[in-house]
Order: structure tokens, then C-alpha cells, then sequence
């Protein structure tokens, strides 16, 4: 049986006026899961990442899950194209908004699960 330790969520905004080429992604959030009190080996621990659309003033807008940092993996696991959740043993990760003439809000938010 799994139990939920902790959350945390939050929101991104991005926007982008007028017409021509506009940087993609538009805004990124960092969040690093750390100072938790995430239970060392051999018990059993996971992050469950979810990004979302909240709301669409745009003529295209994205959001999802960039990267992820996970435990013993090296480098950052980048997803291409974005995800919208991303599961194990994750310690980061990076979320990516895109607006295209228009303004875009999403939600992202973490739980820190152990059996």
C-alpha cells in the first residue's frame, strides 16, 4: 500500500503578442524536490510529476514536462516532444509553457509517494 508524504504545485504563465517568430519554450519553471523527507534505500519512494492547459487565450499553447532529473541516472532525462506526467525517483524537473499570439496559464504539481 502506497502513501502520499508530501505535494507541492504550482502554475506558469506564458504570452506572447504581435506576430513573427517567438522563442519556444516561452517560459520554463525549475523545481528541485529537496530538504523532504524522502526514505533511503531500501525503502521504496516515488515521484509522480502532472503539468496541465488551465486556460487558453492563445491562437497555440502548450505546457508539459521538459526534463526530469532521477536518481543514479547522470544527466537530465529530457522528453521530446514534452510529457505530461513523468514517474521514479525523481529529485527535478523542468516545466516549458508556449504561447503563440496570446496568453496561456498551466499547472504543475508533484506528490512524494512510499510503500
Amino acid at each position: 500500500m502506497s502513501t502520499l508524504t508530501w505535494e507541492q504545485g504550482g502554475v506558469i504563465n506564458a504570452s506572447h503578442s504581435g506576430g513573427g517568430y517567438t522563442a519556444y519554450p516561452t517560459q520554463t519553471v525549475n523545481v528541485q524536490i529537496n530538504k523532504l523527507p524522502i526514505p533511503s534505500p531500501p525503502d521504496g519512494w516515488t515521484v509522480t510529476v502532472h503539468v496541465g492547459l488551465a486556460r487558453h487565450e492563445a491562437e497555440h499553447a502548450e505546457v508539459g514536462i521538459m526534463s526530469a532529473t532521477k536518481v543514479g541516472l547522470g544527466p537530465d532525462v529530457t522528453f521530446d516532444p514534452w510529457e505530461t506526467a513523468a514517474y521514479g525517483q525523481i529529485l527535478g524537473f523542468k516545466v516549458g509553457a508556449y504561447a503563440r499570439n496570446g496568453v496561456m496559464r498551466g499547472w504543475w504539481f508533484w506528490q512524494l509517494w512510499e510503500w
